[in-house]
Formats: structure tokens, C-alpha cells, sequence
């Protein structure tokens, strides 16, 4: 074969290829973990936990040498040469003729003594951090409830799209029937039964494309969930849309768990321990502070005459010296009302959470009761849609049965059932996504998401 043509086939090849989308297909579970892993907004809110992090961090670094600096310095500087003033006596003055290498050092170090106030920072930037966490827990409640909407909108589309595009096939079935009995001058098929039936179309095209807008924003949502690259798309592994298997416990055991576990129980405890902690800090700034500090300079050059000054490398001149200080420090604020207002301040944010505290599990359990109740109204009214379906069902097939036996005059029947049929299993499919939402509202409520 032709060199040109292997290329133009790899060529066509790889172009028949190229619009290839990746598809990535997850059940509920795992799509609602990945979407927690990669959805955008939510990976900005689990960043914002690095700077409670590292201000614990920053904390722990300053408990060793807080202050430890050293600096250097180098370059020229004059000699000193020996001169007789007018006196006769002999003094030293700068030699710029006779240049040299200069070198300076200087260490400044300090450490604080007061270990107890390090200890209570520290603590009230874990319990500050603890409540950060709790709060991203709640946060993180909330978007798997948004997530699972999109999962279970996903597969309520796809339901709807089948339906509609089915629903249409059937009735185009039924009004052709119905047209070719009506020119065939069958007496039992009116203008106005083919009129009605012809009417209704335009409920099914309505459907149809309403289905396929609710498909499309779907898989929009969806893809934007899970952060996915233009050359991939999203497909659910469920084939159905079925009502969710998840165990829901009694009112009581969820108001139980709530108590011990709900991420805004455990957020309050923590604020109220970083506040305590808060409050001690402020009032252990009344008391002074004590730190050990020390210093070292050194300076030495190598410039004219300096070796016949002095050959002690550590003796001190204008330009050469040596000096250091350590000791003991204390520093007291004196303007002790400004600490004050902060204790006040502290004191009173306190107080409200101690206050809220005594009406936050009230307020969690009201809230379980409310989200309860609506979930035994979507369990109530599934069983009910899946009962009028069977009905629907059964309606189908007994009308399916007389039109076999007399087809001309049973079209408008079969067609009647067929549409109540197609209404109840959307009705039935919205029903089953209540359900499965009550569900999760339910869980998210009572913080009893794994």
C-alpha cells in the first residue's frame, strides 16, 4: 500500500475518533463522593480549614525562640595611623589612604517564660479549628443533599425522556388507528373522539421536549458537580429511578443520634471551649510577661596600621568591637482598661452561646420533627401512586384486551388507558423522587450522613 494512502487512512482514522467523549459512569454513592472531592465550591470551602491549620502551627513555632535574628555586614573602612597634635601628644586618626575588608555581626534572641498563656492559645485554636470542622461537616450535609438531587434528577430525566418518546409513539399508534377506522366510515369512531385524541398531542409534545431540556440540564449539573473536561459526560450506573433502600430509623433514635452527633451540637461545644479558652487568655494578659534575651556583636576589620595598634584580634577601637547582654526581661501593659474590654467582650460572646446552647437541641429536634413528618407524607403518597399505577396497569391491560377483539371500536379506549397510564408513571417516577429526597433532607437534618 501507498505511503500516501496509510496516511490518509490514519488520518480519516483518528478524525472519525476525535469527537469520542469519555464517559464516566458512577452509582449514587460514589458520585455524591467524587462530587464532594471535586465539585469547585465546595473544595474553596475545605481550603479555608489550611488557615485555622496553620495558625495552630504558627502558635507551636513561637513557643521556641520566637525572636531569633542574626545580620551581617561587610565592606571598607579607613585605617588608623598615629599623629602628634600640637601638644606633643600622640592621638590615632583615620588613614583613608590605607583601606581594608571590614566584617559585623549581630545576634539578637529572646524567649518568653510564659508558657501558660502559650498552652491556652493553643487550645482555643484547636477548639477554634474543631468548630471550623463542624461547620464544613454541616456544609458538606447540605451538598450531598444538592448532590443527590442531581443524581436522582439525572435519573427522573432519563425516565421522563422514555416515557415521553414512548407516550408519543403509542398515541401517533392510536390516531393512526383511529384516522384509517374514521375514513373506512366505521360508525363508532367519531370526528370529535379523532379530534380529542389529536388535541392531546400536544400534551406529549410538550413532555417530550420538556424531557429533553430536564436531560439536558441534568447532565449539565451533573457534569459541573463532578468537574469533569469538556470530552467527558456523566451517565448514572442505575439503569431506574427506584425508591431508595436506606434504613431510616425511628423519630426518636434520629433525635438521639442528633444530640451526640449532629455537626451543630458538636460546632456549639467547640465554639463554647474556644471561647472559654478565649476568656482565660484575655484575663491571663492582666498578669505580666517574663522572657530571657541575649545580644553578641562583633565587629573586626583588616585595614592600615592596625596590626601595630593592637595585635589582639578582640581589642576595641572605633571601628572594632565586642559587646553582649543576656538577662532576664518583663513586660507589663499598663493600659489595662483596653484588656479589660476585651475580657468583657469575650465574656459576653460566651454568654450567648451558653445561651444558645440551651435551646440548640430543642431546635435540632423541631427541626427532625418537621423533616419527619415529610418524609412519611412522600412514603405515604408513593405507596399510593404505586396502588393508582397497578390500577392504571390494569386499566391497560383489560382495554388492551378489547381492542384485540374488536380493534376498530376500542382505538379511543386503548388510547384513554394508554394516556392515564403514561400520567401515572410520571406521576408515580416524581413521587419516587420525593421519596428519595424526603430521605436525604431527613438525613441531612439530623447530621446521620456516613
Amino acid at each position: 500500500m501507498p505511503l500516501i494512502l496509510i496516511l490518509i487512512f490514519a488520518f480519516l482514522f483518528s478524525f472519525a475518533f476525535a469527537d469520542e467523549s469519555k464517559v464516566i459512569r458512577l452509582n449514587r454513592d460514589d458520585f455524591v463522593n467524587t462530587a464532594l472531592k471535586n465539585e469547585p465550591r465546595y473544595k474553596e470551602s475545605r481550603m479555608s480549614l489550611l488557615s485555622k491549620e496553620d495558625r495552630i502551627e504558627v502558635i507551636k513555632a513561637s513557643a521556641l525562640l520566637p525572636k531569633f535574628e542574626f545580620s551581617m555586614l561587610s565592606g571598607a573602612v579607613p585605617g588608623i595611623r598615629k599623629r602628634i597634635d600640637s601638644e606633643g601628644d600622640a592621638v590615632r586618626v583615620w588613614d583613608f589612604t590605607e583601606m581594608g575588608p571590614f566584617i559585623g555581626m549581630n545576634i539578637q534572641a529572646a524567649q518568653p517564660l510564659n508558657y501558660g498563656q502559650l498552652k491556652l492559645g493553643l487550645k482555643a485554636a484547636r477548639a477554634d479549628l474543631q468548630q471550623k470542622r463542624m461547620e464544613l461537616e454541616g456544609k458538606e450535609h447540605l451538598k450531598k443533599v444538592e448532590f443527590l438531587s442531581y443524581y436522582y434528577g439525572y435519573l427522573l430525566a432519563i425516565e421522563m425522556d422514555k416515557l415521553a418518546q414512548d407516550g408519543y409513539n403509542q398515541m401517533r399508534k392510536a390516531a393512526d388507528k383511529m384516522e384509517e377506522a374514521f375514513d373506512d366510515g366505521d360508525e363508532s369512531v367519531s370526528q370529535m373522539d379523532l379530534l380529542d385524541l389529536k388535541a392531546s398531542f400536544f400534551e406529549i409534545d410538550k413532555a417530550v421536549l420538556d424531557a429533553k431540556s430536564g436531560l439536558k440540564k441534568a447532565r449539565l449539573a451533573t457534569k459541573f458537580a463532578l468537574n469533569l473536561p469538556d470530552s467527558s459526560i456523566f451517565e448514572p450506573a442505575d439503569s431506574v429511578l427506584a425508591a431508595s433502600n436506606d434504613f431510616v430509623p425511628s423519630l426518636d433514635s434520629l433525635k438521639n443520634w442528633a444530640n451526640v452527633h449532629h455537626p451543630d451540637i458538636r460546632r456549639l461545644a467547640a465554639g463554647l471551649e474556644a471561647m472559654n479558652m478565649q476568656m482565660e487568655l484575655t484575663a491571663a494578659k492582666f498578669a505580666p510577661e517574663f522572657f530571657i534575651m541575649g545580644e553578641f556583636e562583633y565587629a573586626k576589620s583588616w585595614s592600615g596600621d592596625r596590626t601595630s595598634l593592637s595585635k589582639n584580634t578582640f581589642a576595641p577601637d572605633p571601628v572594632n568591637k565586642i559587646s553582649g547582654a543576656f538577662g532576664i526581661g518583663m513586660r507589663y501593659r499598663l493600659n489595662f482598661w483596653s484588656q479589660w474590654e476585651q475580657y468583657k467582650s469575650a465574656r459576653t460572646d460566651y454568654s450567648i452561646l451558653r445561651q444558645t446552647e440551651s435551646y440548640a437541641n430543642k431546635g435540632i429536634e423541631m427541626q427532625i420533627e418537621e423533616k419527619y413528618e415529610d418524609f412519611l407524607v412522600a412514603k405515604n403518597k408513593l405507596e399510593s401512586a404505586r396502588s393508582a399505577l397497578r390500577a392504571t396497569e390494569g386499566m391497560l391491560k383489560g382495554a388492551g384486551l378489547q381492542y384485540e377483539i374488536n380493534p376498530s371500536k376500542t382505538a379511543g379506549l386503548l388510547a384513554s388507558a394508554y394516556r392515564r397510564n403514561l400520567l401515572m408513571k410520571k406521576d408515580y417516577y416524581f413521587a419516587v423522587y420525593e421519596y428519595n429526597m424526603a430521605v436525604a433532607r431527613l438525613f441531612a437534618q439530623a447530621g446521620y450522613f456516613n
